[in-house]
């Protein structure tokens, strides 16, 4: 056990309990002989100081159902701000255990990856967010996000509205290469789609890998616009994976006026959903759906 205040691992011992008041549970209290602190066990806990925790669970596997968070707090008859709380302590949760995970599991030898594009408040104002997923398994194993300047018909506008907007593909695919150290192998196989900005970040990062590119194709009009039509699909595990992002995230699907307002937010948001997607690889059983913070 690590001291929350000092971070000591030794000379850490029982401290008595207490009856916590919102649910009348007996939770055990420890005190550190090093700093002469005391700690109990629920600092370690997902819960730790939140009211109504048995709504937890429910706010966690709602929210990556396509439910946005106003309709969430409407439906628990909630404020908006314990739904917005839990929101960004899930993500942080979640993206410890993603990064525990990478340290833990196999390490891969096939894997796809692609951006995913979104925006902030409006379309001016687009975000990229680099994910990859291990082929087969469809297992999300790193995510990252970025800013990037408007395209197309709304380049003169955005520039009107909003100045000189900063590209960052370049350090968001290089975050993302960094997290897939700990998990890939020294030799295996990548798969993208025709992107010249990939080849160089692969020869970078992963040397030893062979990559394969893949034409894109048109997508169908099911699937959120991730699923190609016709025939197969070699970036199938990917492309699906983010037809189930768009879908289980509100903020991200089409035609949607659920928008984020802040990058921050939307990275806790999608690695929240990965580890949820994880999960249910995993197990298949909403009972099994818990969130909780992996040592």
């Amino acid at each position: 056990m690590v001291c929350p205040r000092c971070e000591s691992t030794g000379k850490i011992g029982k401290y008595g309990t207490y009856v916590r008041g919102s649910d009348g549970k007996k939770c055990q209290r420890y005190r550190c002989k090093a700093c002469l602190k005391t700690f109990s066990e629920t600092n370690f806990g997902i819960e730790y100081r939140l009211r109504k925790r048995h709504l937890n669970q429910n706010v966690f596997r709602i929210l990556c159902s396509g439910v946005s968070q106003r309709r969430l707090a409407i439906i628990l008859g909630v404020q908006r701000a314990l739904i917005a709380r839990r929101l960004l302590r899930f993500g942080r949760c979640a993206q410890h255990n993603l990064e525990i995970y990478r340290k833990q599991c196999n390490k891969v030898t096939k894997l796809n990856f692609d951006e995913l594009e979104t925006f902030e408040h409006t379309k001016c104002k687009p975000i990229t967010a680099a994910i990859a997923v291990e082929d087969k398994t469809r297992k999300v194993l790193a995510i990252a996000v970025g800013r990037i300047p408007a395209k197309g018909p709304l380049v003169h506008l955005a520039r009107k509205k909003y100045g000189l907007r900063p590209c960052e593909r370049r350090q968001c695919l290089t975050a993302l290469f960094k997290d897939l150290k700990d998990c890939t192998s020294s030799f295996g196989l990548v798969k993208t789609d025709k992107s010249k900005a990939y080849p160089p970040f692969i020869r970078s990062h992963l040397p030893n890998w062979t990559h394969e590119a893949t034409p894109g194709r048109r997508g169908c009009i099911v699937g959120q616009g991730e699923l190609k039509e016709g025939g197969w699909d070699p970036l199938f595990s990917l492309n699906h994976t983010y037809a189930m992002f768009r879908d289980g995230l509100k903020r991200l699907a089409r035609r949607t006026w659920c928008t984020t307002k802040k990058l921050e937010n939307l990275n806790l948001a999608l690695n929240m959903y990965a580890w949820f997607h994880n999960l249910y690889l995993d197990s298949k059983k909403v009972s099994q759906l818990k969130l909780k913070w992996i040592s």
